[in-house]
């Protein structure tokens, strides 16, 4: 692997400015000073978005507000703007929206993480007081995905919110919220690739019009170059502009990925009245007896899952904020994301296309982690809302390189009303949309559930739920003995909770949905897992549940409504153990040692074993100033046994090619002893 952390640095600022290019459309953010109330409040507050109002969540209690927001604020819409169309987009609110302008009802969205637009052309008075009053609700919902699931349901504006105003035809933006341009592939190989660019036009009238495209390579080569008239009808008129680009370098992962900028110009009787640009890669992905392949050549998946929120900032996170948690990624070695519960913040998959990092996108199809809860409801509302926002999760992550798979359900029981028949829906529609990925089901169950995607992730956690760690071998060697089983397209998928603050002498299992956490059992289960995985070709890919600790009123977290099952607390300050595991045997771009279980400083016997995370092929160990010589590396780590410490705090030092570590460790003196 490249060395992911370092280019990542380097591209951040020319990442950040990139846009597509704007004509004739203007675009204001309206992220300042909305007035905010709830219905149980006698007082509003003013805020900025992004906006969430659940830090009561991290009580953890299940009564965390649930209920209803209101964001009002006044816009002065130009006397200029007359005779042009107005938009507002919002990036994501949670999870039923109600739009009104100057008190008229625009329109509801229903669904907490894709994008939503709202045209409001017929709707302002120009005098300077036009009131927008956003109405949003994060209170249950048998009618909207998700209705079950342990994250929590925070509500409010979490993205940013823009006024968007264009020419009477433009390049449409409410398509499902996208950005009207969709980059089609026919073809892909090293020779040539060969597709179309489907553009959706929006007009008042019937009219002929104009599109040029232009494509440049990563260097800012023009590549190809089109110009198509074309006949718009009122309303929507979708078109499509073919290409061909010889020799292309095609988007290959972290190894080198590739991207084209593609630009669209639309005029209408020699003006032009709209410009939009996007970037895409070309890439071909697969999944068979030899694993995943990537542009026909086995590419390993070491994948990690994102849960979306933050500490302090929940769902409301900041751009910079989602940098920070990819760079975790990098350093981690990881290669692969599967971001939980819906789509992510458009950084995000902005990040991971320049980088190369693969990415499963959810469709928030959830099932039960509580007793209360129930992921699917058999009713014509709510099968309407799950395809409808699949549509939008397709149509807005389309040109997007890196995302490779719609995963369409996570954890579903199949008892009672069985999903199976709506997930063939699922599947179904998500083809017809998009045959260029594939389709994926995070499942626990058995059964019809595992045969209808294209791709099964097996989500296991064995040793932290039920059983212990080392029944992931048995579960292996069960699944592989059985061939129609063993055929399917699988990967796994594991978890178990560790808190950095919970250390112990004893190493033995906890109990989950207690709030004590060791941090030493979930190192000992990652390593248990890993060692059992990582030399089975049966499987795609391995997916570490999850990279950082989120918000959680469900049974099996620690104290304080946290989830502690990430690699990371939820803070992002401190990386646990099993984090430099993960490092030492997936990152090979970064010399590094660590000292594990240094949290555990206080220790009841003389006797202890000393570990170390590595990507060194040895280390040489120093106690209390005495050397105790040098031992190789073993899948990431070195272990002395039987190491003698004194009583009193003792200096721990191991180093390797001039990286050293330290800590100490105390070992309480014994009154029995000395007497």
């Amino acid at each position: 692997m490249r060395k992911l952390a370092t280019r990542y640095l380097l591209l951040v600022v020319a990442l950040l400015h990139f846009a597509p290019t704007l004509s004739a459309r203007e675009t204001y953010t309206l992220n300042r000073d909305w007035k905010f109330f709830t219905y149980s409040e006698d007082f509003s507050t003013i805020v900025n978005l992004p906006h969430q109002w659940n830090s009561d969540a991290l009580g953890g209690k299940l009564d965390y507000y649930r209920g209803t927001g209101n964001y009002l604020r006044y816009v002065d819409f130009r006397e200029e703007w007359k005779g042009k169309r107005l938009y507002l987009r919002f990036g994501g609110a949670n999870l039923v929206t109600d739009v009104l302008v100057n008190g008229r009802h625009i329109g509801r969205h229903e669904g907490g993480s894709s994008s939503f637009t709202f045209e409001i052309t017929d709707h302002i008075n120009f005098n300077g007081r036009d009131l927008l009053w956003i109405i949003v609700d994060n209170g249950h919902n048998t009618e909207v995905m998700p209705t079950a699931g342990n994250e929590i349901s925070y509500g409010g504006l979490f993205r940013e919110v823009s006024l968007i105003i264009e020419e009477p035809t433009h390049i449409s933006l409410d398509h499902y919220s996208s950005n009207g341009v969709y980059i089609h592939t026919k073809s892909i190989d090293k020779e040539v690739v060969k597709g179309e660019v489907e553009v959706r036009i929006s007009s008042q009238s019937a009219q002929t019009a104009q599109l040029a495209l232009s494509i440049k390579d990563s260097e800012g080569a023009e590549v190809h170059t089109a110009t198509q008239k074309v006949r718009t009808q009122k309303g929507s008129t979708a078109t499509f502009i073919p290409f061909e680009i010889k020799n292309p370098r095609l988007w290959n992962g972290t190894i080198d990925p590739a991207l084209y900028t593609f630009n669209l110009t639309l005029s209408v009787g020699g003006e032009k009245c709209d410009e939009v640009g996007a970037q895409s890669g070309f890439r071909h992905i697969a999944v068979g007896s030899e694993g995943f392949l990537l542009n026909g050549e086995k590419y390993p998946i070491r994948g990690v899952l994102l849960h979306r929120d933050r500490a302090l900032s929940g769902m409301a996170v900041t751009e910079r904020e989602v940098m920070e948690d990819i760079e975790f990624v990098c350093e981690m070695g990881a290669n692969a994301i599967r971001v939980v519960g819906g789509s992510h913040h458009p950084t995000f998959y902005r990040i991971c296309n320049t980088l190369g990092i693969v990415v499963i996108n959810d469709l928030p199809f959830m099932g039960a982690t509580t007793r209360n809860g129930k992921g699917f409801f058999n009713t014509e509302n709510f099968r309407n809302n799950g395809k409808e926002q699949l549509c939008e999760m397709v149509y807005q992550n389309y040109n997007y390189p890196s995302v490779v798979a719609w995963n369409l359900f996570s954890e579903l029981e199949t008892r009672g009303e069985n999903p199976a028949d709506y997930i063939r829906t699922l599947h179904s529609l998500a083809k017809r949309l998009d045959h260029t990925r594939l389709t994926s089901g995070w499942s626990n169950q058995d059964g019809e559930i595992n045969f209808i995607t294209d791709l099964v992730v097996w989500s296991h956690s064995f040793g932290w739920m039920e059983g212990m760690p080392n029944d992931i071998a048995v579960w292996q060697e069960q699944l592989h003995s059985v061939p129609e089983w063993n055929a399917i397209h699988s990967a796994v998928s594991y978890k178990c909770g560790g808190n950095i603050f919970h250390q112990s002498d004893l190493l033995e299992k906890p109990l989950s949905s207690s709030s004590w956490h060791p941090e030493r059992w979930q190192t000992y289960f990652h390593e248990t897992y890993l060692s059992s995985l990582s030399a089975d070709d049966n499987f795609w890919g391995i997916f570490v549940d999850g990279l950082f600790d989120y918000a959680s009123v469900d049974t099996h977290r620690s104290a304080g409504g946290v989830c502690d099952m990430g690699l990371v607390s939820f803070n992002r300050q401190a990386r646990k153990d099993a984090f430099y595991l993960y490092k030492a045997l997936w990152n090979d771009s970064e010399d590094f040692l660590h000292i594990a279980e240094r949290r555990w400083g206080r220790r009841s016997n003389t006797q202890q074993t000393i570990k170390v995370y590595t990507s060194l092929p040895e280390a040489e160990l120093t106690i209390n100033g005495e050397f105790l010589g040098a031992k190789e590396c073993e899948n990431g780590c070195v272990v002395w046994e039987n190491v003698t410490l004194r009583r009193g705090t003792n200096s721990v030092e191991v180093t390797s090619r001039g990286i050293t570590d330290r800590i100490t460790i105390e070992i309480p003196y014994s009154y029995a002893e000395d007497l």
